[in-house]
């Protein structure tokens, strides 16, 4: 069945709504990984191993069809600038942190980490883009601003694709876009030395705090690369064109097995 009947009680009524299959997830195994750039900027130094649990993520960023639906249900805020395109298979853009939150929250998820959005970006072996270590304009959706940009010529739209178009582009863990298309919200509160820390948890965010952190780079930009340690801080508030998100949930432990005890055997007579 490809679609879910969602209800809600608002003001004393019952409001049903339709919503598309959620995004498949994968799972990401517990372990250590390889977080952090040498060659890169600043903050995304020194490169650490650091252990995150297991944790599941969407295989693709959130759809604009499947936000549309949360706002009909009446769970999340409609956008103040819709996308012109009417394909509901594009991410949806222009939504702020607050938004992007609140839709995983609608769906019992929540906004990734930044070390889960990084390993679930390049496994355990410290590469520098989903795929490997050599970059490929026929990867992802990423190098063209205006018709200018690396890519521009390679044929890079220069604007959001429909989700899951750049299968080549995939992580190790077959996560897809995680390169270009969207930049993608996470958790975290900004910090210029988070990475000098060990710890792979999320920087909570204190009262000062206005800045979150977003990752894997975006379609329409002719500065930098998408690669899986870049760092960017905006305004939770912020919206653009390119700035989308997905979410990420918690996967329970797995219950210990109990042993089967052995029949015990007859006396001999």
């Amino acid at each position: 069945m490809s679609w879910l009947l969602y209800r809600f009680l608002t003001a004393g009524a019952v409001v049903a709504t339709a919503l598309p299959a959620s995004t498949e997830m994968v799972t990401i195994p517990a372990g250590p990984f390889l977080r952090g750039d040498e060659n890169g900027d600043p903050d995304e130094k020194p490169v650490q191993r650091v252990l995150v649990a297991d944790f599941a993520i969407d295989r693709t960023e959130t759809t604009a069809e499947q936000y549309e639906a949360c706002v009909a249900a009446r769970a999340c805020s409609a956008l103040p600038q819709k996308s012109s395109s009417t394909s509901q298979r594009l991410p949806v853009t222009k939504v702020s942190w607050q938004e992007a939150s609140k839709f995983c929250q609608w769906l019992d998820k929540r906004l990734p980490t930044e070390s889960e959005w990084e390993k679930a970006a390049r496994g355990t072996d410290g590469r520098r883009y989903p795929w490997g270590n050599e970059f490929a304009c026929q990867r992802g959706n990423f190098g063209n601003f205006s018709q200018d940009g690396r890519c521009a010529e390679e044929g890079a739209p220069g604007r959001p694709v429909a989700v899951g178009s750049y299968p080549t582009g995939a992580s190790p863990y077959g996560v897809l876009d995680m390169a270009g298309n969207v930049w993608e919200w996470t958790a975290d509160a900004y910090r210029p030395d988070a990475y000098r820390r060990a710890e792979s948890a999320a920087v909570r965010a204190g009262l000062s705090d206005k800045l979150r952190v977003l990752r894997g780079g975006g379609c329409c930009s002719i500065f930098g690369l998408p690669r899986t340690a870049d760092r960017l801080a905006l305004p939770l508030d912020y919206r653009d064109e390119d700035i989308g998100f997905r979410c990420a949930k918690d996967v329970p432990a797995a219950s210990p097995a109990v042993p089967t005890p052995s029949p015990r055997q007859s006396p001999k007579p």
